[in-house]
């Protein structure tokens, strides 16, 4: 007999920043860090014989809190990785019913039967995840085993472990993160004695809380916006540029006096040529809400991604877009391989010193210029791969 103790990952981007994140490979999120002693805590008193996970960051990092415990290493097994996404991958879930609306209908009625382009179905995921826990349940007969793979896949095995028709996949609801099932092996059978249980964070550290998810079963209730991006040839589009950016400087600076129209624009279209992406409009709807306005053509600190302008309208400041944002900014820049993500902030404009603190940005150095002294922020948003932080882990002559 092997027990298994199946886990979620800790809170990742894609969780917060709304956005479809299968096997792309995104970073933990600032809570993450603070659920992660908890995740490791809860293990205390059980004599685990190894830790396995997925190669995905968000796996091998909550993986290697629970060993680190330990003092032993995460052993790493690439088939444990979330569903494949394929063309999915990365695009905010606001988005998917206007690129892909009979694929993403079924996705929301029929999960188990949605094939996405390029990808896998959620049943296909969760089959391959069960297939390597055999295996692993094999190679620990008698022991205790910690496992950290994903949501969906792991969703899907519970269906399967529960004897569950795969329609009925509903009816076992999303885990939160962190979230641990108790899988016992034996005589090639697999049981479970308990599932989704996350009673080791507390509330306030809730992912399903924070992002207003209604129960297990359902959809966060928070705004979900996708991007739409800026034309620099459409006159409407340089008029909504402009009206966002008015709005900013406001709100920087208490005046829009020594806004130069002309230098905005020139700078949004040079930005737009680096990347279609550069400077979008978020969407609610049909309706225009907030400006990412990234300046992408800034090339003075190599590897660096420099904020040009972030606005949402007054009507929706509070209601969770500054994740999604955020989120846009640095799907746009680690596409552009760059490595940091700096806002320039004005001396005395309190609420984005703010936005940029909540958002872990940190202050390295100032820029003076037209408009008074900044303070410069940074964030680093390099996702190190696992060949870069292979001494952490125990690859355990797996291919990379």
């Amino acid at each position: 007999m092997t027990t298994i103790y199946l886990t979620r990952h800790a809170e990742a981007e894609g969780n917060v920043y709304r956005r479809c994140h299968g096997i792309y490979d995104s970073m933990l999120t600032p809570k993450a860090w603070e659920q992660l002693p908890y995740i490791a805590k809860r293990f205390d008193d059980v004599p685990l014989s190894a830790v396995y996970a997925s190669a995905l960051y968000r796996a091998r990092h909550t993986a290697k809190a629970i060993a680190d415990r330990k003092g032993m290493k995460v052993i790493i097994h690439p088939e444990l990785h979330e569903i494949d996404m394929g063309d999915w991958e990365d695009l905010t879930w606001a988005v998917l019913p206007r690129r892909y609306p009979k694929e993403f209908a079924i996705w929301n009625a029929r999960p188990w039967e949605c094939q996405v382009p390029g990808g896998e179905t959620v049943m296909q995921a969760g089959d391959r995840v069960l297939a390597e826990l055999y295996r692993i349940a094999a190679q620990h007969d008698g022991q205790e085993i910690a496992v950290v793979s994903h949501g969906s896949a792991i969703r899907s095995i519970l269906c399967r472990v529960l004897r569950l028709p795969p329609e009925k996949i509903g009816e076992i609801g999303w885990g939160d993160n962190t979230c641990v099932a108790k899988l016992i092996f034996q005589d090639g059978n697999v049981h479970a004695e308990y599932w989704n249980d996350a009673s080791h964070l507390p509330q306030e550290l809730s992912t399903f809380a924070s992002i207003g998810w209604k129960d297990a079963k359902s959809i966060p209730s928070t705004i979900q916006i996708w991007f739409r991006p800026y034309n620099p040839e459409n006159e409407s589009d340089r008029r909504l540029f402009l009206q966002f950016v008015h709005e900013q400087y406001k709100s920087a600076y208490g005046s829009d006096n020594k806004l130069d129209e002309v230098q905005k624009l020139a700078l949004a279209a040079d930005a737009q040529a680096v990347s279609p992406r550069a400077v979008s409009f978020g969407m609610l709807e049909d309706t225009p809400v907030a400006l990412v306005f990234l300046n992408a053509a800034d090339q003075s600190e190599p590897g660096t991604g420099f904020v040009g302008a972030y606005c949402i309208d007054a009507k929706y400041r509070g209601s969770g877009l500054s994740k999604q944002i955020i989120g846009q900014s640095l799907s746009v820049y680690r596409e552009l391989g760059r490595e940091w993500l700096c806002a320039a902030v004005a001396e005395h404009n309190e609420r984005a010193k703010g936005f940029y603190h909540k958002f872990h940005f940190e202050q390295r150095g100032e820029r003076i210029n037209e408009c008074g002294r900044h303070f410069l922020m940074y964030r680093r948003i390099k996702v190190d791969s696992l060949q870069e932080e292979q001494d952490l882990f125990d690859l355990n002559q797996i291919a990379l």
